[in-house]
């Protein structure tokens, strides 16, 4: 009965633990960035209320405005030119999010999210300042 019970627990015990792992690791947000900053990866939503899915894109930061590839079906939406208008105030003091505008049509618009330790946050903030 012991051994029962204490198999038990130990079964309990293990499963919990690899679930708190993998909550742990999907915390990250896996991103490449170029040493200089100006070609990174990102995740973009489109910027509706409704929206909760992000793509991921690849990004390449050109003076003054954004080129983006959007990666799978999600991100062919993204895939063109960007503008960015300005970035977000978050309470998420991890991640950096930026409000981008399509330069084709200027009522698409998205948001761009990068952590905020990133290197590119620096070449992004150059471009909302000028």
């Amino acid at each position: 009965m012991n051994s029962d019970l204490l198999n038990l627990l130990s079964t309990l015990a293990f499963f919990g633990a690899g679930f708190a792992l993998l909550r742990w690791i999907n915390r990250f947000e896996p991103q490449w960035v170029s040493r200089d900053g100006t070609r990174f990866s990102a995740r973009m939503t489109e910027d509706r209320p409704d929206t909760t899915k992000w793509a991921d894109v690849r990004v390449t930061v050109d003076a003054t405005r954004l080129v983006v590839y959007g990666r799978g079906r999600r991100g062919k939406s993204f895939r063109g030119r960007w503008k960015i208008s300005y970035f977000t105030d978050t309470e998420d003091l991890k991640r950096r999010h930026y409000v981008v505008i399509n330069e084709i049509d200027s009522d698409d618009r998205a948001i761009l999210r990068v952590p905020a330790t990133s290197r590119c946050v620096a070449a992004l903030d150059a471009i909302v300042a000028k």
